[in-house]
């Protein structure tokens, strides 16, 4: 994965437990997933996550040096054979906007977009965290889920992040779960005010990330925005449907 990522359009070189943590946490399925072997060693991979009746392409990458062969499309093809043939009903991802080779790979093997995600950075937002107060997952998820109006990504949903470690703060008109370095995994809320409120009171740490914040959410993006946020990504979500063979 390092040697694939390592010319990334975003630089992504995590260590060993953060990667397996990332995996954990969303569903890895080695049954699901798939891999290129050339002379015992591992030259591209699809790692797959599986959810009910979803699966979804947690990373995918192939060595610098073995590209042009067509290996991505294969695992690609490989992957959603097993996914039909397990009976799943559909297949999901995330694509970084302008990358442009993997943009055409997906949707070569069938995934349409279904929206726009932003990706922000956050200093020091200045807003009254005192109308806010800490609470537990339950209680908040469920404030969340009552104002939002989009349902969060794979890697930021209640399933996904229900086993993390975690800060979530209540507002009397709505809610946010902070992950660790600041990563805001859900927030929403009735009006902004209230959101900017929930911004502060996340901001322990100085700085927050929000990673997929739908992008027809004016709403917050307005507010991040106008707070200083930094867009540092746009991706696009895609999901194929697959025929029920079960």
């Amino acid at each position: 994965m390092l040697a694939a990522f390592s010319d990334y359009v975003v630089p992504l070189q995590p260590d060993a437990d953060s990667f397996k943590a990332a995996l954990s946490s969303r569903g890895f399925n080695p049954e699901a997933s798939f891999v290129a072997v050339d002379g015992g060693d591992i030259i591209g991979f699809w790692n797959v996550a599986t959810r009910n009746t979803k699966r979804y392409l947690i990373g995918s990458g192939t060595r610098i040096g073995h590209r042009g062969r067509g290996l991505a499309s294969h695992l690609g093809m490989a992957a959603i054979n097993a996914a039909e043939d397990a009976g799943a009903e559909s297949f999901w991802l995330e694509v970084i906007e302008g990358n442009t080779g993997a943009e055409r790979l997906y949707q070569k093997l069938g995934f349409d977009v279904t929206r726009k995600l932003d990706c922000y950075r956050l200093h020091h937002p200045s807003a009254d965290p005192s109308r806010c107060e800490l609470s537990d997952f339950g209680t908040v998820a469920q404030a969340i889920q009552r104002y939002s109006t989009w349902e969060p990504t794979w890697q930021n949903a209640t399933e996904t992040i229900s086993g993390l470690p975690l800060t979530s703060f209540l507002h009397d008109k709505g809610g946010a779960i902070i992950g660790a370095g600041g990563l805001v995994h859900q927030i929403a809320a009735s009006d902004p005010s209230a959101l900017a409120d929930l911004l502060a009171a996340a901001a322990t740490v100085g700085s927050l990330t929000l990673v997929n914040v739908e992008s027809a959410d004016s709403v917050l993006c307005s507010l991040l925005q106008e707070l200083g946020g930094d867009r540092f990504i746009v991706q696009s979500e895609m999901r194929l449907s697959l025929p029920n063979l079960s």
